[in-house]
């Protein structure tokens, strides 16, 4: 094999998109790894669990309930629909049995395009964004907030950083707090590269 071909195969291996949670802090806790289980009472604590679900997925037209920077609490309603390519991640708070509240934030490599905190609009995005080897609370109307409102939860989006003061209180409707964080999908540099060399290839061809 000559120089320029084991170059290509070499960026083909290592090219990939860039999806991932760069950094976390105060009450969350990074799971390296997906969890089998994300239902009610499989993954509960005073932590808020995070994770990186999928990388470079098309989508034409996804309900969400953010799609820009800013500070969003109380009972206004946030709705939007995104399309493009993203990377999904996912952030999931269960006191049970006992109500309680935390706040925290998790930091993308990517930025951040929409975030998805309604139960309703989760359970939509689950097929498309979740991590296949994790069950999800898909058609549980319980499993976060409802009505497209943030209520008493306040939530912060800063470029590639989304902050959180999220509870689950007595009296509430939903049971768990739960976040799907769509971001940018940007390429590796090994995958620009290979883009370039694939340009390199088709031109070499043509000039034999």
């Amino acid at each position: 094999m000559n120089r320029f071909a084991l170059t290509v195969a070499s960026l083909s291996i290592t090219a990939a998109a860039n999806a991932s949670i760069t950094s976390n802090a105060g009450s969350t806790t990074f799971l390296g790894t997906p969890p089998v289980n994300a239902q009610q009472f499989n993954l509960t604590g005073t932590t808020a669990y995070c994770w990186n679900e999928q990388t470079g997925v098309s989508t034409s037209a996804t309900p969400v309930n953010i799609t820009s920077n800013g500070i969003y609490s109380g009972p206004a309603v946030n709705f939007g629909v995104v399309s493009g390519i993203y990377d999904s991640h996912f952030i999931h708070f269960d006191p049970s049995p006992t109500p309680g509240a935390i706040s925290g934030s998790v930091t993308f490599s990517g930025t951040i395009a929409a975030v998805i905190y309604d139960a309703g609009l989760l359970s939509l995005s689950d097929g498309l964004f979740g991590n296949g080897g994790t069950t999800y609370d898909t058609g549980n109307p319980l499993r976060s907030m409802v009505g497209n409102v943030v209520g008493s939860n306040g939530l912060t989006v800063a470029g590639n950083t989304l902050f959180f003061q999220i509870g689950v209180f007595p009296g509430m409707v939903n049971r768990m707090v739960e976040m799907r964080v769509l971001t940018v999908s940007v390429p590796t540099p090994a995958s620009a590269a290979l883009a370039s060399l694939g340009g390199l290839v088709a031109l070499r061809r043509r000039r034999r």
